[in-house]
């Protein structure tokens, strides 16, 4: 199961000033709180939690078959962890001076990720092209759709797959996590 997240820095220091009074409070537990005021960049300690938080509710919300529901406080980080009720994610993320991306997993890093500065068309269809050569199926032959609840399914050949996807976009940056 995983999940996957991208914060464009630039974008979210302009669009949201996590300064402001309550801002916190309404995101991160108070001891997300302290982890924030304790580090040397508390403006990226801010958004690299955010990003985990994020990751983490997209492989509960597939595992779980949840409607789109997100109440950050549910998500609780703690060093590369994410709780949720009895389940625990792991986190691996990358930073650049231009965007955090993070993969959230169960139980394996059996994943590849690719993080793209440019239009959700061409990650997409990077993805496709990449199942395409593992799969040795022609990529004419896939798709993805989203179901229902909004989660990325891949189809091949009309059937749905158990390939499990996640997308992320925000400002310049588009991503993506797959495991096959």
């Amino acid at each position: 199961m995983i999940g996957n997240d991208v914060v464009d820095l630039k974008l979210a220091s302009g669009q949201s000033n996590w300064r402001r009074k309550g801002w916190l409070q309404k995101v991160f537990t108070t001891s997300e709180q302290d982890i924030i005021a304790s580090s040397l960049d508390p403006n990226f300690k801010v958004w690299k939690l955010w990003s985990m938080k994020e990751a983490a509710y997209k492989a509960h919300q597939r595992r779980f078959s949840i409607p789109p529901k997100y109440n950050p406080w549910d998500f609780v980080c703690s060093d590369d962890d994410v709780c949720v009720d009895t389940m625990s994610y792991k986190t691996l993320s990358v930073a650049t001076k231009g965007y955090i991306h993070t993969v959230s997993y169960l139980d394996k890093p059996n994943f590849v990720s690719k993080v793209f500065k440019n239009g959700s068309l061409t990650y997409k269809n990077q993805l496709l092209q990449y199942i395409s050569e593992v799969k040795r199926v022609d990529s004419s032959k896939i798709s993805l759709q989203k179901n229902d609840l909004g989660i990325p399914v891949i189809y091949i050949n009309n059937s749905e797959t158990d390939i499990i996807v996640s997308f992320s976009s925000h400002g310049l940056f588009s991503s993506y996590a797959v495991d096959l």
